[in-house]
């Protein structure tokens, strides 16, 4: 079970009204006619330790004035979500790879432009449709190394690894964080054996990426051991990605003061930032991102205030990139309701939710998701009912919709 979904739902709703633990405790056993739950068993809810039977999801629903669909969907099992042992491996391997000494092929690698082709595709087509196609690409790279030896092997580690990294990072566009888990810790090994340490500390930094929603600690992890293996030669752009992807993680996992130092590290790096200068596949980096990324950071840290001025840049809002714009949108939208701004989060939310559609992206539909749970509790003002009208009416057209569906 994945009680931990449910534990930040009954804690974000709570705080919404106002209500302690204690209260909300007090609230349940009036209207069950039971004094049999505490604070105590709120805490364990929250911190994902117990799970509510169904009874107490039912007067959960009452006091909390949501949908039990809403409540059901939050405890059901998660069947997409990765084991502790598969996220145990790739950190034992990270550690692995932290203590390899390299012997890299000094000669120039050949581009491959099929690859190179690919990840532009992925500007503009989302994961649901172009996972598959960079999984058959994986697959047939991998297949070619097998039987190739000396200088030929050489050749083809680099493509290799490289379209692992492409096809977990589409994978995980997909929905699919297994899939993706699995292309990265693969693509780790090929750049181990290839020498280059760049690649490998990018492949890490993805794998931070993917986990830092639901195992924020793991992702500051892998974050920091990437940072860690190309603090001498790493590029600027691929250090102050990598201190983005730590501080993301350090905000997820409640450690405000490591996030704030690697934000600053991840400026002081991003000012030095040649894109020109960088490896190929950090093509698509820039100071647009770098301070997008920011601004979703400091989100999750509750500055929404200063999110907004960076979240909030013509150059972001102005992307024709249907995902890159819905989620910008989405974490916009979020920093807006933090200032108390909702008219205009929901008018910025209903461009991205539209972007949402367009995208093909789960990582962007799950904005819209995200979205959705936070209006639930102002359908008193209209921007908001409007809005949430809005994302019921497309939800059957998004990536990912079952789940949607039953939230809205």
């Amino acid at each position: 079970m994945s009680p931990s979904s449910l534990g930040r739902l009954i804690a974000q709703q709570r705080r919404l009204r106002g209500y302690s633990q204690a209260r909300l405790a007090e609230l349940l056993c009036a209207v069950a006619g039971s004094p049999t739950v505490t604070r105590h068993e709120v805490s364990r809810w929250e911190r994902g330790e117990r799970l509510p039977g169904a009874q107490w999801l039912g007067w959960l629903a009452h006091v909390l004035d949501l949908s039990p669909a809403r409540l059901g969907l939050a405890a059901a099992p998660d069947l997409r979500r990765l084991s502790t042992a598969e996220v145990r491996d790739l950190c034992l391997l990270a550690g692995r790879w932290l203590r390899h000494d390299p012997v890299p092929d000094r000669r120039s690698a050949e581009p491959d432009p099929g690859l190179g082709e690919l990840r532009r595709m992925d500007d503009l087509v989302g994961g649901a449709d172009l996972a598959p196609v960079v999984a058959r690409r994986r697959r047939q790279a991998v297949a070619a190394l097998r039987p190739a030896r000396g200088p030929d092997r050489r050749s083809l580690l680099l493509p290799a690894a490289e379209s692992a990294q492409l096809a977990g990072w589409t994978a995980a566009d997909a929905g699919q964080p297994r899939a993706a888990l699995a292309a990265y810790r693969e693509g780790l090994v090929l750049a181990m054996e290839a020498g280059d340490r760049q690649l490998g500390a990018h492949l890490l930094g993805s794998a931070s990426h993917l986990l830092g929603e639901r195992e924020p600690g793991p992702a500051w992890q892998l974050a920091r051991i990437a940072a860690a293996g190309v603090r001498r030669h790493g590029s600027p752009g691929l250090r102050a990605l990598l201190a983005q992807r730590a501080a993301y993680a350090a905000a997820r996992s409640g450690d405000r003061s490591a996030a704030h130092g690697c934000l600053l590290v991840a400026q002081r790096l991003g000012e030095r930032l040649v894109p020109e200068r960088e490896p190929p596949w950090l093509y698509w980096l820039d100071q647009r991102e770098l301070a997008a990324m920011t601004g979703r950071c400091l989100v999750v840290l509750d500055r929404p205030l200063r999110a907004v001025a960076l979240l909030g840049r013509p150059e972001l809002r102005g992307t024709r990139q249907p995902r890159s714009l819905a989620v910008y949108s989405g974490w916009l939208a979020r920093a807006l309701l933090g200032v108390g701004e909702l008219e205009e989060a929901c008018a910025v939310g209903a461009g991205g939710v539209i972007a949402s559609v367009r995208s093909g992206s789960v990582r962007a539909a799950e904005q819209t998701r995200e979205l959705a749970a936070r209006l639930a509790s102002r359908q008193d003002v209209r921007a908001a009912r409007e809005l949430s009208d809005l994302i019921r009416y497309v939800t059957s057209y998004l990536p990912g919709a079952q789940g949607l569906r039953r939230l809205v």
